[in-house]
Order: C-alpha cells, then structure tokens, then sequence
C-alpha cells in the first residue's frame, strides 16, 4: 500500500505543488484510520530520502493541529501560503523534533 501511496503523492503534487496526508487519504477530518496516516506519512518520508519530495509541517491555524505535507522540491511552501493570504503556515519538516 505504500507504494501505492508513493505514486498517488508525485501525482498531487503536481499541481498545486504540494499535498497533506489528509489530502492523500480524502480524509478532510483527519478521523480516517490512523494505520491509513502513518502509511502514507511512511510514503512520503521514503519519498524525501530518496530526494523526491520535501518535507514540511501544515499548522492549522486556532490551534487545530499540523500535517506532515509533501511539496515538490525547491517549492517554498511557506512564502507560497503567505502569498495566498492562505489558513495555515508551514514549516520545514525536521525528524528530529
């Protein structure tokens, strides 16, 4: 399934650039099964070791949580949402925290 999960993400981001786990999986809630996330965050954590996709963290705005998002490489997330005037901010997705 994560293969699966591979091709559905270099497909989305395409075009707007970048896709949510909950964008992947059609899941606008985030109530879908948790087993369905963290495949598709595995798909795209093995997407960015293999220098396909970035990383980046969505934050909800009013406190309503992060997603980890997959962008096309070079794409700034965060200035393209500030441009947008968009409902969220990003930041680069570190392992590490």
């Amino acid at each position: 399934m994560v293969e699966e999960y591979e091709k559905l993400i270099l497909d989305r981001i395409d075009t707007p650039g970048w896709v949510t786990t909950r964008g992947i999986l059609l899941d606008p809630t985030g109530e879908g099964a948790e087993e369905d996330h963290r495949q598709v965050e595995t798909a795209m954590k093995n997407l960015a070791d293999k220098g396909r996709v970035a990383l980046w963290l969505l934050i909800l705005q009013d406190n309503a949580g992060e997603l980890l998002t997959a962008a096309r490489p070079g794409l700034e997330l965060d200035r393209d949402l500030e441009q947008r005037g968009a409902w969220a901010t990003a930041v680069r997705y570190n392992p590490e925290s």
